[in-house]
């Protein structure tokens, strides 16, 4: 078997650098080779070493000795010049160049085939260290086997390609890898079906907000090029992973270009927009044209071509065009989410006429922007209306935009008014919220049940916890996905229960364990909470929606003792390397009382020291007696 490699460094190593587009190069193999079932074995979420593999096994027609010596191992052969434009089994085939058997020394020293046609064994093995080394233009892989099937063999048609000695340098992560290669073909269906460690490939389903067209593919006749079909989408989030952002090309059911934005220019909205953007145009006409259009890699078509140009063109046309649809639906959404699913319209009612219109002016302003993400958007609202509800700061917010950039000495006078109003604010805010801790403090002396009386107050005031929680929201999904995944539907007078709550926002969910007040914890508790953090962790990861992702999941532990039990205090430490937080209910109040007043010393020091309110606030905070802080249980309910 001759094999001529010179030029195997660039056409394997550098063009298939990476798992995806070298395994997804092998799979369009198999697909040619008229393959309905192809298996691949991947080391997952985990080290690779010097025994780790990579398996491709398909049931495709399979190859004869003569059909690897004169096909396979002939580098550069173009099947479709010899008029071989489709398979024995009537498929249009997606290899051409006849490099795709490099792939595997993208990603791989060792690359051995095993394969089966008609009854007779073909096994050989491939060395990229002796490829590159080869001081001619000739190399001779090891033959391992060549023979007929002995009669108690039943092996039907069919290849396997084993990739050892993996120059991988990194894990494999499942999420991203399965998505990817789903991407990479349109031709996934019954008549070839791909599974990836036993689970089946399938296209990837983000989770859109729009899509154009809602439902199907369109189709457009472009001249010299033929029919192309395409659809876009657009997530509620921006989309953080870079091989679903953007537009894909497919021809022939292959990708031809990784995901991009047709090398469109234009105004902010637009660069903004395309970070929610996602979609696929299918062109088979791309690849049909004896010139190659298609760089070696698949990952780029050769726009500048003539035939491709008005491919481009066309492309930018129909992104502007999804860009401009997409604006006008996402602010009509928001808009119609802030009238019907918020109090905020109700409350503008209340304001004068004049008013109104200047409130509605401005919130239509920021709902008219197609990236003001809805928490975000709330967030502005509310600042807004609270302005307007305070007459004082409404005043202050109205002379300060009468001044112009001279009246140096107003601003600055403005300015001092504004530390001394917000500095009694936050004084309203932490005597309010010093009331919620010291009720606290007295539940907890009282021994109260954890459910609903301490749930409730720590759902409704997160802050209790974490300053930093404060604009956090009561999480019901994720509570509903815990009951039915620790069967907590039992039994009216069943001493079981799952004393937990769940909070978050877009980008955190956090779980709180809430025990109750005299209650000690141990490792039954702590692994209880593990539980729970890692099934939401679990579903978040194979959710597969890359817009309503998660980027963290924490757990909480909010108790009043330790068990004596071995080990205890090295789990404890343990979980808090991982980002749990365990904390007794007199720690933790302390720490929020202490926040609290801290912020309002600082709050207190920005306004002028002789202004008479701030003086009252400074009284006040010196005159004020803690509450009794011995928050444990008293004797006559101590169990």
């Amino acid at each position: 078997m001759d094999f001529a490699g010179s030029l195997v460094r660039h056409l394997g190593l550098q063009m298939y650098s990476g798992a995806v587009p070298a395994i997804a190069e092998l799979v369009a193999n198999a697909y040619d080779a008229d393959a309905t079932s192809v298996q691949i074995e991947v080391p997952l979420d985990t080290a690779l070493d010097s025994n780790s593999e990579i398996v491709i096994r398909d049931d495709g027609l399979g190859m004869t000795f003569e059909d690897v010596n004169d096909k396979y191992l002939l580098v550069g052969r173009d099947r479709r010049a010899s008029g071989a434009d489709r398979s024995p089994g009537g498929r249009l085939v997606l290899g051409r160049k006849g490099l795709g058997k490099l792939a595997g020394f993208g990603i791989a020293k060792i690359v051995t085939i095993t394969t089966v046609s008609d009854g007779h064994l073909t096994s050989f093995q491939m060395s990229y260290d002796d490829l590159v080394s080869s001081n001619t233009n000739t190399y001779r892989p090891t033959v391992l086997e060549d023979r007929v099937l002995l009669p108690n063999e039943t092996r039907p048609n069919g290849t396997e390609v084993r990739l050892t000695e993996l120059q991988l340098k990194n894990r494999i992560p499942s999420a991203s890898f399965r998505r990817s290669m789903g991407r990479r073909f349109s031709i996934l269906s019954n008549a070839f079906q791909v599974s990836l460690n036993n689970d089946a490939l399938a296209s990837d389903e983000t989770e859109l907000q729009f899509r154009y067209p809602e439902n199907g593919l369109d189709t457009v006749d472009l001249p010299g090029v033929g029919t192309v079909q395409w659809w876009v989408g657009f997530t509620e989030k921006p989309i953080k992973n870079d091989d679903i952002r953007g537009i894909s090309v497919l021809s022939r059911g292959k990708l031809v270009q990784t995901p991009f934005f047709f090398d469109m220019s234009g105004g902010t909205q637009n660069q903004l927009g395309l970070q929610y953007l996602t979609g696929e145009v299918f062109v088979d006409g791309l690849d049909s044209y004896s010139d190659d259009l298609i760089a070696t890699d698949r990952a780029t078509v050769l726009w500048e071509h003539p035939i491709a140009q008005p491919i481009l063109e066309w492309g930018q046309g129909m992104l502007r065009e999804s860009l401009r649809k997409w604006a006008a639906a996402r602010a009509k959404r928001q808009k119609e989410r802030l009238r019907v699913s918020t109090t905020y319209m109700k409350r503008i009612e209340k304001f004068p006429e004049r008013q109104q219109k200047e409130l509605l002016k401005a919130i239509q302003t920021l709902a008219d922007s197609p990236t003001m993400e809805s928490d975000r958007l709330d967030q502005i609202v509310e600042i807004l209306l609270n302005a307007y509800e305070n007459e004082q700061f409404f005043a202050l917010l109205k002379e300060l935009s009468e001044l112009t950039a001279s009246d140096q000495k107003s601003i600055l006078d403005l300015m001092s008014e504004w530390d001394i109003l917000e500095a009694v604010q936050a004084a309203q805010l932490v005597r309010g919220r010093v009331v919620v801790i010291q009720t606290l403090k007295r539940l907890i002396k009282e021994r109260a049940p954890e459910k609903p009386t301490m749930q409730d107050l720590l759902r409704e005031h997160p802050w209790i916890i974490d300053p930093m929680w404060q604009l956090l929201h009561h999480e019901r999904s994720l509570e509903t996905v815990l009951r039915e995944t620790f069967h907590s539907e039992v039994s009216e007078g069943d001493q079981r229960r799952l004393d937990f709550l769940c909070i978050g926002d877009s980008g955190t969910a956090i779980v709180v364990e809430v025990k109750r007040p005299g209650d000690k914890i141990g490792l039954k508790e702590l692994g209880q909470l593990r539980g729970y953090v890692n099934t939401l962790r679990d579903r978040n990861d194979k959710a597969g929606n890359f817009s309503t992702q998660r980027s963290q999941i924490l757990g909480v532990m909010i108790h009043s003792g330790l068990k004596d039990e071995p080990g205890i205090n090295s789990e404890i430490q343990s979980m808090k390397d991982l980002g749990y937080r365990i904390s007794p209910w007199d720690h933790l109040l302390e720490a929020a009382e202490r926040l609290h007043r801290d912020y309002l010393d600082v709050i207190a020091e920005r306004a002028p020291q002789d202004d008479p309110r701030i003086q009252a606030i400074q009284r006040d905070s010196a005159t004020e007696t803690a509450p009794n802080t011995d928050i444990g249980p008293d004797e006559d309910n101590a169990e």
